[in-house]
This record gives structure tokens, C-alpha cells and sequence, in this order.
């Protein structure tokens, strides 16, 4: 144990002295950690919040009077923070719960969806890859790059009546391949 008495670890203390510091950590520390594994049951928690609270205690070292003042600092502190410790781990589990009944049933649902969504987006995406050459290439300067039509006609030095002619030829064929999945059976 540190050569310091009581007086001289307070004033210390104030001083920033690491010594102060070693010497109250001798003092308190195996005491703190069995009255936070009590209110926690968790020996390794009770630990790291007993370290916690002995981080704090230096930071405030200005701070302290007495002996007993820094005692009873240490041992507010400790329990403090182990019932904040305790709700954090309610909270967490409740939360748990909460996502694995979300899990069970919503997110199902949901990973349902976004397959059949990116299912829909594929077929798409293929119907425009198969339409003919200039219509496909219309078709996404338009609808995906969102040119307009007169960008389009000087591009490909054509008139912007062929660029219409070649997206309503491109939105009829799509229509027609899409009228023909969905009045059929996938096969």
C-alpha cells in the first residue's frame, strides 16, 4: 500500500498527483468491484465501471475535500452507474425482442416483396434489352438519362418525329411483352 495517510492523498489528489491516485485505487477498488458484482451479478462489468468511475474520479481531482467526500463519491458513482448499466441491458434486451419479432414476421414480408420487386425490375430491364437497337437506345435516353426529345433527334441526326415514332414503338412492344407475362403462367 502507498506510504501517503489520508491527508496527504486528498491533497495530493488536488495536485493531479498519480501517486494520490494509486494509493485511493489500493484503498477502494477490490471494495467497489464486490459492490458492483453485487448489484450486477456480472464480475467483468462490475470491473470496467469500477475502472470507469476511478477515470472520472482523476478528472475531477480538484474537486474533493476529504477523504470521506471522495468515498462517497467513489461508491454514488459506482452505483450509478451500474443501475445505468442495468437499464442499458433492459433496454438492449427489450430491443432485442422487439427486432426478432420484427424479424419473424415484417421482415418476411418485406424480404418478400423486395424479391419479387427485384424480379420485376430484372424482367423489365431484359423486355428493354430485348427491344430493337435504335428503340433501346431511344428509349433509355429518354426514360432512364431523361433527354429530351430534341437531344435525342440531334444525337442521332434524325427528327424528333422518329424519335417519338421510336419510343411509341418501344413503349408498344414493351406493353405487348408485358400483356403476354402477366396473362400467362410463368412457364
Amino acid at each position: 500500500m502507498s506510504t501517503l495517510n489520508a491527508t496527504d492523498i486528498v491533497g495530493e489528489l488536488k495536485k493531479a498527483n498519480a501517486q494520490a491516485l494509486q494509493a485511493l485505487h489500493e484503498l477502494y477498488y477490490a471494495s467497489l468491484c464486490h459492490f458492483a458484482e453485487g448489484l450486477l451479478g456480472d464480475e467483468p462489468a462490475a470491473q470496467d465501471i469500477v475502472t470507469e468511475v476511478f477515470v472520472v474520479l482523476w478528472k475531477k481531482h480538484e474537486d474533493f475535500e476529504t477523504l470521506q467526500n471522495i468515498k462517497a463519491f467513489l461508491y454514488i458513482s459506482t452505483r450509478n452507474s451500474c443501475i445505468n448499466h442495468l437499464k442499458k441491458q433492459h433496454r438492449d434486451s427489450e430491443m432485442r425482442i422487439a427486432l426478432g419479432k420484427y424479424l419473424s414476421e415484417e421482415y418476411e414480408e418485406f424480404a418478400l416483396n423486395e424479391m419479387i420487386r427485384s424480379e420485376v425490375i430484372q424482367k423489365i430491364y431484359e423486355a428493354i434489352e430485348a427491344l430493337p437497337f435504335q428503340c433501346r437506345q431511344i428509349f433509355k435516353m429518354c426514360y432512364v438519362e431523361g433527354m429530351k426529345n430534341s437531344e435525342i433527334a440531334e444525337k442521332f441526326n434524325i427528327s424528333i418525329n422518329t424519335v417519338k415514332n421510336h419510343k411509341v414503338k418501344a413503349l408498344s412492344l414493351l406493353r405487348l411483352k408485358f400483356a403476354h407475362n402477366f396473362s400467362m403462367t410463368d412457364s
